[in-house]
C-alpha cells in the first residue's frame, strides 16, 4: 500500500506502508492502554454531568438508572487486532509525522489550507480529529462515493503506469524504488491539471442532482476541449521538434 499527498503549490511526503511487527504492535498496546487510562475518568466525568441533566426533573423514570461502562461506546479507543492498516498506524505513521508538518508547510504559501481524506476505515477515528484539532488543522467533510471529487485519484493510476512500464517489479525492494521514484518524478504541472479538473466534476455531480447516471470520469472522456494535461503535453512536443 503507497500513500501520498500534494497541494497545488508543492508535492508532499509518501509512505509505503510495512505489515505491523509483534514488537510495533506491543508498543501500540501499552501506549493505547495509557491513552485510555488518562482519557477514562475525563469522560466519565463528562457522561455523569450529561446523564445528570438529561434525568433532571424526572421522576419515576422507568428502567434501569444508566451506569457507566468504560467501552467503545463512551469514548474508549480501540483498535482491531491484525499486521494490516488501521486508525492507530495511519495517525503515527502518516498523520502525526508527515500530513501536519506538510499541512504547516503550505500554509506559508497559501493561507486557508484543508485536508481532504476519502471515507476509508483508517481516516474515521475520533484520536485524528483530535489530533487535527490540536494541531489547528481544518479539514473537509467527504462525500461518499464520490472519487472524482478527489483530486489524488488520478495519481495512483498514473504511478502505476509509470511503475510497470518495463514490465512489474519482481520483488518488495524493486517495487518500493520504483514507487518513491515515481513519485519523486511526479511531476507538479499534472498534479496541478489534476486539480483543475475537479470543477468539472462537481458541476455535473449538481446538474445530475447527485443521482446515479453520473458515471466517474466521463466528464473529462466528453469534453470538447483539451483538458490542461494534453495542452501541456503538446506544448512539450512542439518544444522539442523545434530544438
Amino acid at each position: 500500500m503507497f500513500w501520498g499527498c500534494f497541494s497545488y503549490d508543492k508535492k508532499g511526503p509518501c509512505y509505503i506502508w510495512k505489515l505491523e511487527t509483534k514488537k510495533e504492535r506491543e508498543i501500540a498496546k501499552k501506549e493505547l492502554a495509557n491513552i485510555n487510562a488518562e482519557l477514562e475518568p475525563i469522560l466519565k466525568e463528562e457522561w455523569e454531568l450529561l446523564t445528570s441533566f438529561r434525568r433532571m426533573g424526572l421522576r419515576n423514570k422507568p428502567g434501569r438508572k444508566p451506569v457507566w461502562k468504560w467501552n467503545k461506546s463512551h469514548g474508549k479507543l480501540e483498535r482491531r487486532e491484525g499486521t494490516g492498516i488501521n486508525w492507530w498506524r495511519y495517525c503515527r505513521q502518516v498523520v502525526i509525522p508527515k500530513i501536519i508538518p506538510f499541512t504547516k508547510e503550505c500554509e506559508q504559501i497559501r493561507q486557508g489550507i484543508v485536508v481532504q481524506e476519502d471515507g476509508a476505515t483508517p481516516h474515521r477515528s475520533v484520536y485524528k480529529d483530535r489530533l487535527y484539532s490540536l494541531a489547528g488543522v481544518s479539514t473537509l467533510l467527504w462525500p461518499g462515493n464520490s472519487p472524482d471529487l478527489n483530486m489524488i485519484e488520478p495519481a495512483w493510476a498514473h504511478l502505476k503506469r509509470v511503475t510497470t512500464k518495463k514490465g512489474a517489479p519482481q520483488n518488495r525492494t524493486d517495487a518500493e524504488r520504483a514507487w518513491n521514484d515515481a513519485w519523486n518524478e511526479l511531476e507538479q504541472w499534472r498534479i496541478q491539471a489534476w486539480i483543475e479538473r475537479i470543477p468539472r466534476h462537481i458541476e455535473e455531480i449538481i446538474r445530475l442532482e447527485g443521482g446515479n447516471e453520473y458515471r466517474e470520469g466521463k466528464v473529462d472522456r466528453a469534453r470538447r476541449f483539451k483538458a490542461p494535461l494534453e495542452e501541456e503535453w503538446e506544448d512539450v512536443q512542439q518544444r522539442s521538434r523545434i530544438r
